[in-house]
């Protein structure tokens, strides 16, 4: 009965996202950058919360982060705290993103940050790259999580192989053949599901802790040293997570093109405090409530328990039937996450890489994207069913958000000081990024307790603004556009100044 309420739910949700990715695809225009990448920069409020809090929020949400709560206690609220602080980083980079993404037709990071500074190829180059190797792990470990819960909550009905497969081929599908639009379509709805999913799990738990009174006092009884403050005393990582979930998490490709997608600064900024809400209520307190909640409850033996099985453990407990729901769920988290890595991924190697070495008008770049979509969804699955590729994959994700650092000194000269310059975006960027990679897999050791990400975002600052005083900053008419010349978009501030509306 139960395997086949699984299949049956499957199944069905899958002929949902399909049904919805072929509404997208014929909405798309032909041959229109701007409408497969960033949704013809027409995402009203419901569509960009809903592909923010889906794209961002994985199966870590749903899976892990009551998990963590379960292991860690109320230590980890930091780690929500800082979730819901990473979309305020939105309110005061985002606005003049999206102005300057609808002036020049910004797609990609590397459009913003190689325009800025003098046109430079290099960095162009350099920024696709960092991008790439971004998503390819983070959509590596995407396949490899989602797989690994599908066979725990599945009791190995879905085998590793057949989930890695399986979903690769139904989020490449429709993330090919849809576009942007079916991905920011199909996000609304999946992070629908596992927001309610999530919320209705937390009063599911307290119900069957036997209220909210007795769940707590159970919690405090049986792991009185999870529920006080200063168990953990890793402040060195506590920083380490402040920076990359604070700065680091608009900063990668997929969701800085979230910013070039909104209808207009309004729909960003007020699309950001929603998430940051989400953040903080639906994945932070849900998450707490479920894992420190089933702290008093007898789920038999815990000792080996690793953070994504506590939430299929407790419903196979209480509530078998709800394992088809689950899976349901998992599919829904990861596919949110997965599908805009594959089409953010395609943007920086049409626009950035391939773009760059060949001249090809707009209509052959778009179809040398969807060539390279289902090249990547063929290399990620590769790799993750490679045994190289397994042991890779937690060093190289666990720096994904970090690698993303190394934008954020470039991206901050380019708003906001005139004084940046093109060698030194260059190689703060890379310096950065190599100290990264060269602390992450053990060839280079710093003193102090900071994670590799702090570390090589220390390095590009020093020499950002090193360099910057060193050299010549860019031109004066690229600094006038980037940091001075945005009447034309945002003509709210004249009228306030009784100014009248420059023309269009």
């Amino acid at each position: 009965m139960t395997i086949a309420l699984t299949i049956g739910g499957i199944v069905l949700y899958l002929i949902a996202m399909f049904a919805i990715g072929f509404a997208a695809f014929r909405q798309n225009k032909a041959g229109d950058a701007d409408d497969w990448f960033v949704v013809g920069r027409k995402a009203n409020l419901f569509m960009l919360v809903g592909t923010l809090f889906a794209t961002w929020f994985s199966t870590f949400a749903f899976l892990g982060g009551p998990g963590t709560f379960y292991l860690k206690g109320v230590d980890w609220l930091l780690f929500g705290f800082f979730n819901s602080m990473g979309p305020v980083l939105v309110m005061i980079i985002g606005p003049r993103v999206w102005a300057l993404g609808k002036r020049f037709g910004f797609i990609t990071p590397a459009d913003l940050l190689a325009h800025y500074y003098n046109d430079s190829r290099r960095l162009r180059l350099l920024t696709g790259l960092v991008c790439i190797a971004v998503l390819f792990p983070y959509a590596a470990i995407q396949l490899s999580g989602i797989s690994v819960a599908l066979g725990s909550i599945s009791e190995g009905l879905i085998s590793y192989e057949t989930g890695i497969i399986g979903l690769a081929i139904c989020v490449g599908l429709y993330a090919i053949f849809g576009g942007s639009r079916a991905v920011v379509w199909t996000d609304a709805v999946q992070g629908f599901i596992f927001a309610a999913l999530l919320i209705g799990g937390s009063f599911a738990v307290v119900h069957w802790a036997g209220g909210w009174e007795a769940g707590w006092q159970a919690a405090i009884a049986a792991e009185p040293g999870k529920l006080a403050f200063g168990a953990d005393t890793r402040q060195g990582s506590y920083v380490t997570l402040l920076i990359l979930w604070t700065f680091g998490w608009i900063l990668t490709p997929h969701l800085w093109q979230r910013l070039y997608m909104a209808e207009s600064p309004r729909t960003l900024l007020l699309g950001s405090v929603i998430t940051s809400f989400l953040a903080l209520f639906v994945v932070t307190f849900t998450g707490a409530v479920i894992g420190m909640v089933a702290m008093g409850m007898d789920l038999g033996d815990t000792s080996s328990l690793v953070s994504d099985a506590l939430v299929p453990m407790i419903f196979a407990k209480y509530l078998p039937v709800m394992g088809a729901v689950l899976v349901v769920a998992v599919f829904a988290a990861g596919m949110s996450t997965l599908d805009s890595q594959i089409i953010s991924a395609s943007s920086n190697f049409t626009q950035d890489l391939y773009g760059s070495f060949d001249r090809l008008d707009q209509s052959k770049k778009m179809k040398a994207s969807r060539y390279f979509e289902g090249a990547f969804v063929i290399a990620v699955v590769l790799f993750s069913l490679s045994d190289a590729g397994r042991q890779l994959l937690i060093p190289l994700a666990s720096i994904g958000v970090g690698m993303a650092l190394v934008f954020l000194m470039p991206l901050l000269g380019a708003l906001f000081w005139p004084r940046a310059s093109e060698e030194a975006a260059f190689w703060s960027m890379l310096c950065g990024w190599g100290v990264m990679l060269a602390m992450q897999f053990g060839l280079v050791s710093l003193p102090g307790s900071i994670g590799p990400a702090l570390w090589g975002l220390i390095v590009s600052m020093v020499l950002f603004y090193g360099i910057s005083f060193a050299t010549q900053p860019v031109a004066a008419k690229k600094r006038k556009e980037f940091q001075e010349d945005l009447d034309d978009v945002f003509p709210e501030p004249r009228a306030a100044r009784g100014l009248p509306a420059l023309p269009r």
